[in-house]
């Protein structure tokens, strides 16, 4: 079809169709990243088939708890959030940049030509969206910016996945972070089963969004389909656990909180972990 780039396309990939975008993202030269089952917890791996997804289970989470459940769903894409992140293939935490030689009393330095993987990110959340928004700022956009973050960065593909739940401890809704995604992504899908039918609401993004599309089985989603994935995730937005009040002044309200208790109490049960900056 005749589509300009920046119109934003609404399309329908049925369930039985969605291995052919997992084999089309590796066709075109993409190593797919996505979620999987591993250690009794959701994590985020490389990924060949949509029977790697992890189909049938959910996590239930809460303060200072997660466990994965059994569940009689066919959904992908049915658990909340991952314990994990997809900063450690943005910004790994041990690269080698060169090595040296010896050579009789002193020593040559060998550059390392690094390889730099063209990652399919695929089920990333709304609020990760926004996460990764905010690593591209800090090492991206200043005067110094890390080129192997850089390097990664404009490979990457990303496939969101609009949250269908909402955990104890979410709280997007409230920071217009989610439980959608917006804008960010090459491809944005909202897994719906309803009536019988397992299908996906695809939002294409980008260029590469759209002519990924074309190589894929699909049609136009229609207002009846439309209107589904808007309830699926209004559904998510009405499960948040928390929420933060004044979102938009959270800048001025830390800032006139330095000393408050709050802090003392979190650091006496503070494992040094560094899971939250994760």
């Amino acid at each position: 079809n005749a589509r300009s780039v920046s119109e934003k396309a609404s399309l329908i990939i049925e369930r039985k169709d969605f291995q052919r975008l997992l084999s089309q993202l590796t066709e075109s030269g993409y190593r797919v990243v996505g979620p999987t089952v591993r250690e009794d917890a959701i994590v985020y791996d490389e990924i060949t088939s949509d029977k790697n997804l992890p189909v049938g289970w959910t996590d239930e989470q809460g303060g200072g708890k997660y466990r994965l459940k059994k569940v009689a769903s066919e959904a992908l894409f049915g658990y909340t959030i991952s314990p994990q992140s997809w900063k450690k293939f943005l910004f790994p935490s041990a690269l080698r940049f060169w090595r040296a030689r010896r050579q009789g009393n002193g020593f040559s330095v060998l550059s390392e030509d690094q390889e730099v993987p063209r990652w399919a990110f695929l089920g990333v959340r709304a609020c990760e969206l926004e996460a990764i928004a905010i690593q591209d700022k800090v090492l991206m956009s200043g005067p110094y910016p890390d080129l192997t973050y850089k390097k990664r960065r404009e490979q990457i593909f990303i496939i969101v996945v609009n949250c269908g739940r909402g955990g104890e401890t979410c709280f997007c809704a409230s920071m217009n972070t989610g439980p959608k995604a917006e804008s960010g992504f090459d491809l944005a899908l909202t897994e719906v089963l309803e009536d019988g039918r397992h299908y996906f609401v695809v939002e294409t993004g980008s260029a590469k969004g759209l002519d990924l599309m074309g190589k894929i089985p699909h049609q136009n989603a229609n207002v009846t389909e439309l209107g589904a994935a808007q309830r699926v995730s209004q559904e998510a937005a009405g499960q948040m656990g928390r929420s933060m009040v004044a979102a938009e002044n959270a800048k001025e309200i830390l800032y006139q909180n330095y000393e408050h208790p709050r802090w003392a109490e979190i650091a006496d049960r503070c494992l040094t972990c560094a899971n939250c900056t994760m």
